[in-house]
């Protein structure tokens, strides 16, 4: 009894045993930023990806596809049965015992297209995650950018408001002595009015963006962010195009699109191999109440005459059939983005650049308009009009700047420059 124990419970003793694992009843503790002030686009992005929540859960999902691929290499155990008849009346001299020794082969057959399947799986899990990680390193890119455009409409506004503000002071002055008329001091009023509802508008969009970018970091809400000036290069011509020509090969969501394909494929495969199992091969012997010993093998196997795993088949054909149009439609897609919003960059490019001359010119006028209004030279409403003016010109600088920057980096993004090559996606595990 002890030779027979001691091998069991020796097997035993490496099973896996159960570990509770509780839920959390209050969200963790947020972790302050560690990082030097103020934040580059590129340091931005590095602890959005570090610290954003979703991106925390998305990455567990590579546990489940790394188990999955063990249990597609992992054969069954093998069954043992045994039994013991005991002799009760009769002729017979003893009790009578049977036993079986069975293992499934099936996983062995399937075994390769198994493993490669669950292999892609992984694949596509980590390239999947990687798109994601892509995704939010962009979302805050983008939210830095919005915010510093911001920050600079809400510098030229408040410009403008302190310049009419003094100019509205100064025609008070002016009307009180008689040398204005009321009609000056509603045409100020009125021009700054507008100008503080245009303010109060952008101050909200900024602590909305604000409140975007912390949670994006897992800060609390109102968590200040100092971001530096963005520098976003443009990307050549020639570089675009050849990046569009290798897209398949490193934008992740497409390279998890093939990877889900070629588990498709592989899947299609067991499923084809499927047709003639189960399969079980052992042995099987006993002793009968006489005395008598005997043994021999067993075998156990499906014969495909109906059922043939025609359904399994069907499904898996059509799963692929479908991957493979949805892939197709996906590629197109990215390479249309890419060349519309390249030529979208074009006209950004050219219209931030007049711009810029237009509001140069408006400036210099406004600044020599003021020595001309100081010195009596000009009515306080043309002085008004060309504040407001320049004012104008010059935030439409900053929004083209701000757009022509959120098209350079959501191309980068569509074409996946910076990001690794199919073989580096291939061995990078997911964090």
């Amino acid at each position: 009894m002890k030779r027979v124990l001691l091998p069991a419970l020796a097997v035993l003793s490496g099973c896996a045993t159960y570990h509770p694992a509780p839920l959390p009843d209050a969200a963790p503790a947020t972790k302050p930023l560690t990082t030097a002030l103020p934040l580059t686009l590129t340091k931005l992005a590095a602890l959005a990806v570090k610290r954003d929540p979703e991106l925390v859960a998305a990455r567990a999902q590579a546990g489940i596809a790394q188990a999955e691929l063990l249990a597609a290499g992992t054969l069954p155990d093998p069954s043992l049965s045994i039994g013991v008849e005991a002799l009760l009346s009769g002729p017979a001299s003893m009790s009578a015992v049977a036993g079986s020794l069975v293992e499934d082969v099936s996983p062995i057959i399937t075994r390769s297209v198994d493993v490669s399947a669950a292999k892609a799986h992984l694949l596509q899990v980590n390239a999947g995650i990687l798109w994601q990680e892509w995704q939010v390193a962009t979302r805050a890119e983008l939210l830095g950018v919005a915010l510093t455009g911001e920050a600079a409409q809400l510098t030229s506004l408040n410009r403008d408001v302190q310049a009419l503000t003094a100019l509205d002071q100064e025609v008070r002055a002016q009307t009180a002595a008689g040398n204005l008329t009321q009609q000056d001091v509603s045409a100020t009023q009125t021009t700054l009015a507008t100008l503080r509802t245009t303010l109060d508008a952008e101050e909200q969009a900024q602590v909305q963006g604000e409140a975007q970018l912390d949670a994006l970091l897992a800060l609390p809400s109102g968590t200040p962010v100092a971001l530096a000036s963005p520098d976003v290069p443009a990307i050549p011509a020639a570089r675009r195009q050849m990046a569009i020509a290798t897209l398949a090969r490193r934008r992740p969501d497409l390279l998890a699109l093939r990877y889900g394909y070629t588990e498709a494929d592989e899947k299609l495969r067991a499923a084809i191999r499927r047709q003639f199992l189960p399969i079980s091969l052992g042995a099987q012997g006993g002793r009968d109440t006489s005395g008598v010993v005997s043994v021999g093998p067993q075998i156990t196997l499906s014969l495909p005459l109906f059922n043939r795993n025609r359904p399994a088949i069907k499904a898996d054909e059509a799963t692929r059939a479908a991957l493979r149009a949805q892939y197709t439609a996906s590629l197109d897609e990215a390479r249309n983005g890419a060349e519309e919003l390249g030529q979208s960059i074009v006209l950004l490019q050219r219209q931030t650049a007049q711009a810029g001359h237009a509001a140069a010119r408006e400036a210099a006028i406004a600044a020599n308009a003021s020595h001309a209004f100081a010195a009596g030279r000009l009515d306080a409403r043309a002085e008004t009009n060309l504040i407001i003016a320049a004012g104008e010109r010059e935030r439409e600088v900053i929004q083209l700047r701000t757009q022509l920057q959120t098209a350079e980096i959501s191309l980068a993004m569509l074409l996946g420059i910076g990001l690794p090559a199919e073989e580096e996606v291939a061995h990078q595990p997911a964090e």
